[in-house]
C-alpha cells in the first residue's frame, strides 16, 4: 500500500510542477537586445549593407536568419518585429544590431522595441538560411 501512495505522490507532484523528461521540439528563443546601426560599406561577411541584415557578437550566428519579436516586461511575447539575415559582427554577446538606412530609420527602430515597455528587449529565433 505504502509503494502506491509513493508512486500516487510521485505523479501527482510531476503533474503539478509541470516537470518532464520529454524535450521541447525546439530550443527556447534566445533573449536579446535590439539595437540599430546605419554604418555604410561592407560587412564582416564581405555583402554591401542592405536593408533586412543583421549583426551580432557571436559568429557562429553568421548567415543564419533570425525572426524578432518584443520581450514584455512579463516576458510573454509582443509584436513582431522583423526578419533578418545575420552578415555581420561587431556589437556585443547578446545583442542584435539592426541595420537601417539612416539615423531616422534608425530611430523609428528604436521606437519599434522600446514600445509596449519591452525596452529594447527581444525574443530571436535563428534558423539556418536555405535557398
Amino acid at each position: 500500500m505504502k509503494k502506491y501512495i509513493l508512486i500516487s505522490a510521485l505523479v501527482a507532484a510531476t503533474f503539478l510542477t509541470g516537470y518532464s523528461t520529454c524535450t521541447d521540439p525546439e530550443p527556447p528563443m534566445p533573449r536579446m537586445h535590439a539595437t540599430a546601426y546605419c554604418l555604410q560599406g561592407k560587412t564582416y561577411t564581405g555583402h554591401q549593407v542592405h536593408k533586412g541584415i543583421a549583426a551580432t557578437g557571436d559568429k557562429s550566428l553568421l548567415g543564419k536568419i533570425v525572426i524578432v519579436y518584443q520581450r514584455l516586461p512579463d516576458g510573454s511575447m509582443g509584436d513582431y518585429i522583423g526578419l533578418y539575415e545575420i552578415l555581420d559582427t561587431g556589437c556585443k554577446q547578446g545583442v542584435l544590431d539592426i541595420w537601417c538606412e539612416d539615423l531616422d530609420a534608425c530611430q523609428d527602430f528604436m521606437d519599434t522595441v522600446y514600445k509596449n515597455g519591452a525596452k529594447g528587449r527581444v525574443y530571436c529565433f535563428f534558423k539556418n538560411a536555405e535557398g
